[in-house]
This record gives C-alpha cells, sequence and structure tokens, in this order.
C-alpha cells in the first residue's frame, strides 16, 4: 500500500509502476499485473487534477453461456482530486471526482476504486454471445399451433 502527501511536495508526480493484486469485489481475477501510469497535477490549494491509464487483463465468466473468458481493460483516468473535508461542501457538479484525505492518500485504494468503475457491468465471451440466436427461434417446438391454425 502506498501513501502519499498531496498537501505539499512538488508537482507533478509522475508515477509508473505495476500491481501484483488488487482487492476489488465482485470483478473478475486479474492475471500477471496491472499496469499503472499516473499524473497528479496542482490546481490549486486543494485541488488536484490526476490522468493516465490502467491496463491489466482478467479473467471472468460470460454472464449468457458461463464460458470463463479473458477481459482485456484498458482505461484512461481523467479525475479531480479533492480533499475528504470538501466531500459536504463541494458544489461543483463535477462528474469524475475522488475524494480521499490528501495528506494520508492511499494510492491502492485510488487504483483499486477506478478499475472497480472502469470493469465491464456485463461480461461476456463475444459480442454476438448476448444476442439471441435466431435459429433458435425457429427451432422452437409450439405446442398449439395446429389449434390456433385452427381458430384462425
Amino acid at each position: 500500500m502506498k501513501i502519499l502527501n498531496l498537501t505539499e511536495g512538488s508537482f507533478p508526480i509522475n508515477l509508473s509502476y505495476k500491481l501484483e493484486s488488487i482487492d476489488v469485489p465482485k470483478i473478475g481475477s486479474l492475471i500477471g499485473n496491472l499496469e499503472v501510469k499516473l499524473r497528479i497535477l496542482r490546481i490549486s490549494n486543494n485541488l488536484l487534477k490526476c490522468d493516465g491509464s490502467i491496463k491489466g487483463d482478467f479473467t471472468d465468466i460470460c454472464q449468457n453461456c458461463l464460458k470463463e473468458t479473458i477481459l482485456n481493460i484498458f482505461s484512461e483516468i481523467d479525475v479531480t482530486l479533492k480533499d475528504l473535508n470538501e466531500i459536504h461542501s463541494d458544489s461543483s457538479e463535477q462528474d469524475q471526482t475522488h475524494y480521499q484525505d490528501l495528506e494520508y492518500f492511499n494510492l491502492q485504494k485510488f487504483i483499486e476504486e477506478e478499475t472497480g468503475l472502469n470493469y465491464p457491468d456485463i461480461v461476456k465471451c463475444e459480442e454476438s454471445c448476448i444476442e439471441e440466436n435466431e435459429s433458435l427461434k425457429q427451432e422452437k417446438n409450439f405446442p398449439f399451433k395446429k389449434i390456433r391454425d385452427l381458430i384462425d
């Protein structure tokens, strides 16, 4: 776990490293390392900007056919960082804001949160896996079709 003090020091902070494991519930298992590249800039006293990327491979189960599949995750990060004390007084309606204690900024927690947010909601082994198969529709057995035909 890497802790940074973002209230002092020189900026920008450039980070490039690999995580061997992450602890994010309800996502697949990490294969190999999660590659992280970040740059943190100071905009004002309690306002920082973080941009960069997260890249890694995960194994997960297809939600349609239950086949194990490999997901390649690559996500760009463009987040505003603010101190946790400002969470209730913040009136800026920014979508991408991460609140955490800037004096003891937990980088692992930030990476895990960004990975969880960028992980796909629906896991599928291929694009067409979730779409209904047309041949299955035609092969369905309609037990009362003859009766319906006689009525019509």
